[in-house]
């Protein structure tokens, strides 16, 4: 009876101490600006996510650290998660939506009643590309924010804003700031090397948004000409605006030193090139430097979290007797701290695409030691 009596006790105390402790806080809400400068609030950072921009999806899993939060993303996004390390890194994240496009739409064009059922609290969206791409998700009530970059151009500086963006929607800023410290490290000793070497030639870069069935090439508006000047090269494309299709005269009078190939096109390699019988005669496709753009979380020859690796593997590349960054252990640090994923050599292997550049100039100095 006595042990009846203070067990009643002790649960009428424990209630009493329950009562009178102080309610748990809220998350207190959020206010930022997108990229372009519209300013979005929400109740607090935002745990469901739908993004409709190609690497988006990528950069919320990096800034993250996990896939939890992200419940749907754009097709082109789920191809290159299928194809990249992501897939391995978060198998979790292969049960993400990605219907989330209307049919017959421009490739980000929402599909509104799909990305309502995943009920989310911010979509992620292009911006600068047409009211109709923003209007039909703020219509229905959900909240957007907006990158700007990619087909409407592309700088350093849109590629940061891009990312603090989704630092401040996920309410870890500080994870900005060490993605950006690591793109400061990098930027710094590249552009030291070269100043160090002003005689250096610039060699004539090619960068082929796609290759199959038709050549794209991208201009001086283009990120790639941002990392094509940095590491030192000369882009062959400026005057092109972002980007254009050209024909392989084109090509062959521009007369490029070093070409580089998409990730994102999985189905085209190096033999788009040198089965072409404009292009085999190029200096490039004559000295083997032509190369197929590795493909880790995220295509490397695109604005991203993962830039650094692309800027380190170009140097290597364009001035081999000036730059010698160890790619392999660059992307082992690297993916360690951007998705806290140690790589296995034959992962490395598959980021860096040592199967398909096999042969290409220089490239072996990317294998195992």
């Amino acid at each position: 009876m006595r042990c009846l009596v203070f067990s009643k006790f002790l649960l009428s105390s424990a209630a009493i101490i329950l009562a009178l402790a102080p309610a748990p806080l809220l998350a207190d809400p959020i206010t930022f600006k997108d990229v372009t400068g519209a300013e979005v609030t929400l109740p607090k950072p935002a745990t469901r996510i739908v993004t409709l921009p190609q690497p988006g999806a990528a950069t919320v899993i990096a800034v993250d650290g996990t896939s939890e939060h992200l419940v749907g993303m754009n097709p082109g996004s789920r191809k290159a998660f299928e194809t990249g390390l992501l897939k391995k890194m978060f198998p979790e994240a292969a049960s993400i939506e990605s219907g989330i496009v209307a049919e017959g739409g421009n490739g980000w064009m929402p599909n509104v009643e799909a990305i309502a059922a995943l009920r989310p609290d911010l979509v992620i969206q292009w911006g600068g590309r047409g009211d109709e791409l923003v209007a039909p998700l703020r219509n229905a009530g959900i909240p957007v924010a907006l990158m700007v970059g990619g087909g409407n151009g592309g700088t350093e500086e849109l590629a940061r804003e891009n990312i603090s963006l989704v630092a401040n929607i996920l309410g870890k800023p500080e994870k900005a700031r060490d993605l950006f410290a690591w793109r400061d490290e990098v930027i710094a000793d590249v552009k030291s090397t070269l100043a160090a070497h002003p005689a250096e030639r610039k060699p004539k870069i090619l960068h082929l948004r796609s290759s199959k069935g038709k050549f794209t090439a991208t201009g001086e508006k283009s990120y790639q000409n941002f990392f094509i000047t940095l590491v030192g090269g000369d882009n062959v494309g400026k005057g092109l605006g972002v980007q254009a299709e050209v024909n392989a005269e084109q090509i062959a009078a521009w007369n490029p030193d070093l070409i580089m190939l998409t990730a994102a096109e999985t189905d085209a390699g190096r033999e788009t090139i040198f089965e072409n019988e404009v292009l085999s005669q190029t200096t490039a496709a004559k000295t083997g430097r032509v190369y197929k753009t590795p493909n880790g979380g995220y295509v490397w020859d695109s604005a991203s979290h993962e830039s650094p690796f692309t800027w380190m593997w170009l140097a290597n590349l364009a001035h081999p007797n000036l730059f010698h960054f160890d790619l392999r252990a660059e992307v082992k640090k690297g993916f360690e701290r951007l998705y806290n994923y140690s790589p296995t050599e034959d992962e490395i292997d598959a980021v860096l695409k040592l199967d398909l550049n096999a042969s290409a100039s220089n490239y072996q100095q990317f294998a195992r030691k």
